[in-house]
């Protein structure tokens, strides 16, 4: 009997293996985030600045909560979904929906409901460095007319990761609207863990 527990316990026991090594770690830190893992991503930019929190929940699929400052007042928590829909060597191509909610600290800035759907393809140049082309679709409303419209916007950038739980991404790019256009950028890091 304690020869059959101790065989079973042996049969269905697994020894300790560190995780397996990415053999692409730059195109990792696009996103999304491996089953289980959580990253947070810190950056400063140009409209605003902001924090993301990711948490992967199958290999292809994560999810997310963030918080983007405006100086102007501004502040926008947002919720995200990112989906890997294709892989195939050095290409990654990944959906992206964020929705958020922009809030104003003074009264006369007006509060809008903003949505963002982005296509992006990521191309690892080596195992450490991916360069990445973006476009997005975003739409800002508070339901009036007056304050309703819609953009597009396309950006490109690099990232970097270096060995460890840090990686640096980088963006720049244009956006443009039914008020006309502005330049986008950003930098910052992303902690895995």
């Amino acid at each position: 009997m304690i020869a059959a527990l101790i065989a079973a316990a042996a049969a269905v026991g697994t020894p300790f293996a560190p995780p397996a090594e990415d053999p692409l770690p730059a195109l990792s830190a696009l996103g999304p985030q491996p089953v289980g893992r959580t990253a947070l991503t810190l950056w400063a930019g140009r409209p605003y600045h902001g924090a993301r929190l990711d948490h992967g929940l199958w290999d292809a699929l994560d999810v997310g909560i963030g918080l983007d400052v405006w100086p102007e007042g501004y502040y926008r928590p947002t919720v995200q979904a990112r989906v890997r829909a294709v892989v195939s060597g050095p290409f990654q191509l990944t959906f992206r929906g964020t929705v958020g909610r922009l809030l104003a600290s003074s009264p006369t800035l007006v509060e809008t409901t903003d949505g963002e759907l982005a296509l992006q393809l990521g191309f690892a140049l080596v195992p450490r460095l991916s360069a990445f082309a973006e476009g997005s679709l975003l739409g800002s409303t508070d339901f009036s007319r007056e304050h309703t419209a819609g953009f597009t916007q396309l950006q490109g950038g690099l990232a970097f990761a270096p060995p460890g739980p840090v990686s640096l991404i980088a963006s720049a790019g244009v956006l443009q609207g039914s008020r006309g256009s502005r330049t986008v950028a950003s930098g910052g890091a992303a902690f895995r863990f």
